[in-house]
Order: structure tokens, then C-alpha cells, then sequence
């Protein structure tokens, strides 16, 4: 890997949000990032109303304090303050003053993992009133996303019922597909290419891989265990499935250029 290696969505900053829960585990997780390759990092503390109320002031103070720490400690990478934002009524609001995710348009957010479709097209909206552009957090986990099956009425329930392979996906005319036409961007997890959010995650995951879907991947590390061993099976699955060079073009961001 020879270009610069970019995560785009980490939960580095200490007791913040749900991520690291102190300084010594921001450390660690900041080891394993760059050893793994990473020379920068964006934090992507989540910003939830009435959860995590992360507004840019409070990630930049942080981001700035952890950087120096970092600088500290001899790990050699680059932090960029950023925010995850939650897709709720609250969003539209917090959207003129929001950190931005590489790219002074992208604003990196994440649909609930339940939500319905019906949650997209206001998306859109939102972020088109404001000039911004979407760049949307691990949708291999969003129920929202999930492709259709080729297969379906009787073929598919007994297919199902006999224990046979499921129907190969479609991603023609699904959410996904009319998002990127729409110009939203898409990062997908490496953990997710290695299993560990589990079996249909991956599935998924890969064939948006497959496909074209992502423009960049993320670490989205909350914790420094087993966060070497996912990261290592989670670039494996990715040069296997597209290539060294795919690889490399997703993990520094190339893609994301508008």
C-alpha cells in the first residue's frame, strides 16, 4: 500500500460518545490504526440529540487534545475532527455548522439500521437545501439497504424451506443504486468484510464491494480488542474481492472527490 491510507470513520476521542472509554484505550486504538497503515484518522464522535451532544466546538477541542497526546506517545497519525450524525428531525438543523468528512461538501451520517426506506428521500432533501452531500456510514448494516432477491413467490419459500442457497441479490433499481445516482456517497467497515457484525452483514457488504457501492471504508473502531485481527481479515476479503489497486483507491479516499 503505497498511497496514503485514510479512516474515514473512527471513535477514537475518549469517553465521548460510545467509543473509547479512556485515554489509555484511544492510545491503544491509535497503535493499532497505525500499524495497521492509517496515516489519518477522522473522529467521528456520534452526534445525537439528547445522547451525544458532540457540536463541533466540543470534537475540535477534543481532536486537538488528542492529537498532541498522540504526538506524545511517538504514534504517528493525523486526526481530523469530524462527526457521525444520526438521521433524526434534529439533522436538517445542525447541518450549516457540521464537520465535514473529507471534502468541504460530504457530511458523514448514519440512518438508523431499522429504518425504512421511507427515511431516504427527506435525507436527500436535507442535505440539498444546504449545497452538502451525504456520505453515508456503513449501509451494509442498514435494513434501508437491503438489496431485493432475484427470486421470490414460491421459488424463494421453498428455496428457503429446503435449505438451498438464497437468490442472488439485485441492486438494479434498489436504494442503493438510486442513492449514488442521486450523488450520495457510501463508506463501508472493514469489520464488515471480515464477518464481524456477522454472516449477512458480510454478504452484503461484499457485494456492494462487488458492485461499486463504497467511495471510501473506515475502521468505525470503538475498541482496541480484536480491532488488529478485524482490521487485518477485513483488507484481506477487500483485495480478494477487487484488487490491490481497488483497495488502495478506497482506503485513500480517491473516490470521494465530487
Amino acid at each position: 500500500m503505497k498511497k496514503e491510507m485514510i479512516d474515514y470513520h473512527c471513535h477514537l476521542l475518549p469517553a465521548i460518545d460510545d467509543g473509547a472509554s479512556d485515554l489509555d484505550e484511544s492510545l491503544e486504538i491509535g497503535r493499532i490504526l497505525s500499524d495497521f497503515g492509517f496515516t489519518t484518522v477522522h473522529c467521528t464522535p456520534h452526534r445525537i440529540r439528547g445522547c451525544y451532544e458532540n457540536d463541533p466546538p466540543r470534537v475540535l477541542r477534543a481532536t486537538h487534545i488528542m492529537q498532541r497526546l498522540l504526538e506524545e506517545a511517538g504514534i504517528g497519525l493525523k486526526l481530523i475532527a469530524s462527526t457521525e450524525h444520526y438521521f433524526d428531525e434534529f439533522l436538517p438543523e445542525t447541518l450549516p455548522d457540521a464537520l465535514r468528512a473529507g471534502n468541504p461538501k460530504l457530511v458523514l451520517v448514519e440512518v438508523p439500521f431499522g429504518g425504512g426506506t421511507e427515511l431516504l428521500p427527506p435525507l436527500v432533501s436535507s442535505f440539498s437545501r444546504h449545497g452538502l452531500t451525504p456520505l453515508i456510514a456503513h449501509p451494509e448494516r442498514c435494513v434501508a439497504f437491503a438489496p431485493e432477491e432475484r427470486e421470490h413467490g414460491w421459488r424463494g419459500a421453498f428455496s428457503s424451506v429446503l435449505g438451498k442457497p438464497k437468490p442472488a441479490a439485485d441492486l438494479q433499481d434498489s436504494q442503493v443504486t438510486l442513492l449514488r445516482q442521486a450523488g450520495c456517497r457510501f463508506q463501508g467497515n472493514l469489520g464488515s468484510f471480515a464477518g464481524y457484525y456477522g454472516r449477512s452483514v458480510r454478504e452484503r457488504a461484499l457485494l456492494f464491494l462487488k458492485n461499486g457501492v463504497y467511495s471510501c471504508l473506515g475502521s468505525d473502531a470503538h475498541r482496541s480488542d480484536h480491532l488488529r485481527e478485524t482490521l487485518n481479515l477485513g483488507l484481506e476479503a477487500v483485495i480478494e474481492t477487487v484488487g490491490e489497486e481497488d483497495a488502495i483507491q478506497l482506503l485513500s479516499g480517491s473516490a470521494l472527490n465530487l
